[in-house]
């Protein structure tokens, strides 16, 4: 019965997001005609509450570089994030009237995760297999596409604009997705520009590792504890091999894990003074990349990221058989091969390979610099502008 409950009220949800939004678009079309500020509208967002990411990019630059685009942002306002990009220009509330309002009236949706422009991700996602959210479509991407997620397949998810980076996630992304021809383009994280700005590194050792379906989906904290994640991960950072080796040559660390694994922070602890365990909203992601000489991930794409500025770093795949089949299926990208450092599965390796690192001053060999800029194709601060381009061209 609880089931057939829970059902029900997911049904009428949905069926009051769905006559919200149709009541929103019946008043959009008069205000079109009454009210310029509902005429032309770029709707940019990311999980529709922060500014951090490749939307908030996207933003600053059309602020900066085409200011005569009608272009509106929705951010939460309990977060930091939306003083900030609200010194940028246009801003609108998560979740408001107003949201709601530029939501339909938007001619350009543009966002880093699958209907984050909305009110609610998760239900538009369903509405829009209707086809009822209109408007021009754009994904920017949150990372590079690595692995076959079916979530993002043609036509579970309807897209104008699918932005990737790499030739492989082109080719990848085109042939199994199954989008139509011309929607997948090759055009660069937004993010990325920002990285090649002149900024200090400081002697701190970055560990970043994603989230697990299976040690987060449905969990309590006491729950999650007894997880070989949590307990993985736990065993690193407070491991005394760890804070030995940052005394020996002098460095800092930071254990800052997904966003799907901050509501269980309070989780991890350590005595080391030389790890800081970080918060989401306390500290800023690009930040800790871009002042970090090392990172420590697992299947994270943030490793892309910290590889665009040439960075060392060391994958950490202590549930590597897991992993693969239970999280995500396999892409095309192989971390032996493709990857941009040595790939460990056990704690002791990991610390060996900490150390190589440490004790070379975090350098990156020729031979890896020259695999990064093949693999990327270029290196350079344009890829906001590129994506621009290509979202123009939607309207022509």
């Amino acid at each position: 019965m609880s089931d057939i409950l829970r059902k029900f009220r997911r049904g009428a949800t949905l069926l009051g997001e769905l006559i919200k939004y149709e009541a929103a678009a019946l008043c959009a079309g008069v205000l079109k005609v009454t009210n310029p500020r509902y005429r032309h509208v770029w709707l940019v967002s990311e999980r529709g509450r922060e500014a951090r990411d490749n939307g908030y990019h996207y933003f600053a630059y059309l602020r900066r570089a085409h200011p005569e685009i009608n272009a509106v942002y929705v951010a939460d306002p309990k977060l930091p994030d939306y003083d900030r990009v609200a010194q940028l220009g246009s801003v609108v509330p998560y979740r408001s009237w107003q949201h709601y309002l530029l939501c339909a009236a938007s001619e350009m949706k543009v966002s880093t995760h699958v209907s984050g422009y909305t009110p609610d991700i998760e239900r538009y996602y369903m509405l829009d297999k209707l086809h009822i959210v209109r408007g021009k479509k754009v994904f920017l991407q949150h990372g590079i596409m690595i692995d076959d997620m079916k979530w993002y397949h043609y036509p579970n998810v309807v897209m104008d604009l699918f932005v990737t980076t790499l030739q492989k996630e082109r080719d990848f992304v085109e042939s199994a997705f199954g989008y139509p021809k011309g929607v997948v383009r090759r055009l660069g994280l937004c993010r990325y520009d920002a990285l090649l700005h002149p900024h200090e590194t400081k002697r701190q050792v970055l560990f970043m590792p994603t989230w697990r379906t299976y040690a987060v989906e449905g969990k309590t904290q006491a729950e999650f504890e007894q997880t070989d994640y949590f307990q993985h991960w736990q065993a690193v950072i407070s491991d005394p091999k760890l804070e030995k080796l940052l005394t020996k040559y002098g460095y800092d660390a930071v254990f800052y894990p997904h966003f799907e694994v901050q509501r269980f922070l309070s989780a991890f602890h350590t005595e080391n003074p030389r790890v800081k365990i970080g918060a989401l909203g306390q500290m800023d992601v690009q930040t800790l990349l871009m002042e970090s000489a090392l990172l420590i991930t697992d299947f994270s794409s943030i490793q892309f990221d910290f590889a665009y500025m040439l960075k060392p770093e060391i994958y950490y795949q202590f549930d590597e058989a897991r992993y693969w089949g239970t999280h995500h299926d396999r892409g095309y990208f192989d971390y032996r091969a493709d990857g941009f450092g040595e790939v460990v599965t056990t704690q002791e390796a990991l610390l060996t390979a900490i150390e190589t690192a440490l004790a070379s001053e975090c350098a990156v060999t020729p031979e890896m610099q020259k695999h990064i800029r093949d693999t990327f194709g270029a290196l350079d601060d344009h890829n906001c502008e590129r994506n621009h381009q290509a979202i123009r061209e939607l309207m022509s």
